[in-house]
């Protein structure tokens, strides 16, 4: 795996920080503050900015510079709204179609994230989740369906990482509500395991808007 540049690094820690509520709607970026706290020259801030800017965090106007954007929580509700439906079918298709190997597999990746439950390490949890939700979009066998969850995921990246389990108080929620798919698919369940992915998506979904909305 590639080292992260000086420019993702910047991006990663700005986008967080807007995520976070840390930097305010409309507040702007001043380029060489930013240079000046990271110790970096403008250039990777420049890239940092058009990566904020490509990924919606931030807006360019002329003669105003770089400003932090207002979150559009009705998009995100959309598109989340639309993951649910998705991650549903695949988890059905996935209580049919999964082989006796891919059951045990998925299983496995579940009773390691109940050690990342246990010891509260939130990047392993993280990780893990990753790991399971990957395995059970295999396990439909529909290459149109992974490909569309696949770019909603990507579009949605931004508002799922790590610590936002921690804002969110999901870490044991979460792997509960884990135990219920994973038990589905196993069972061959294929109403009960779209049911629990649907509810899964849903509450992890409200969550992340509702800690979004507390910080305007």
């Amino acid at each position: 795996m590639a080292s992260l540049t000086i420019s993702d690094k910047i991006y990663n820690q700005l986008s967080s920080a807007i995520i976070s509520g840390e930097l305010k709607p409309g507040q702007k970026l001043e380029e060489q503050d930013i240079a000046d706290q990271y110790g970096a020259s403008r250039t990777p801030i420049r890239e940092a900015f058009r990566l904020l800017h490509t990924n919606g965090l931030v807006e360019s106007k002329p003669h105003k510079g770089v400003a932090v954007i207002e979150l559009d929580i009705d998009q995100l509700a959309d598109m989340y709204e639309a993951l649910a439906e998705l991650e549903a079918l695949c988890a059905g298709l996935s209580a049919e179609r999964m082989t006796m190997v891919e059951r045990k597999q998925l299983l496995r990746l579940h009773e390691q994230s109940k050690q990342a439950v246990e010891s509260e390490s939130v990047d392993e949890f993280a990780n893990l989740n990753n790991q399971i939700h990957h395995a059970i979009h295999q396990g439909s066998r529909n290459i149109t369906l992974l490909e569309t969850i696949s770019t909603l995921r990507k579009r949605l990246s931004l508002y799922r990482q790590p610590w936002l389990f921690e804002k969110r108080n999901r870490l044991e929620a979460s792997f509960l509500e884990h135990e219920d798919l994973v038990e589905a698919i196993s069972k061959s369940q294929k109403e009960m395991a779209f049911n629990a992915m649907k509810n899964h998506i849903s509450n992890t979904s409200m969550g992340t808007l509702d800690y979004l909305m507390r910080q305007k």
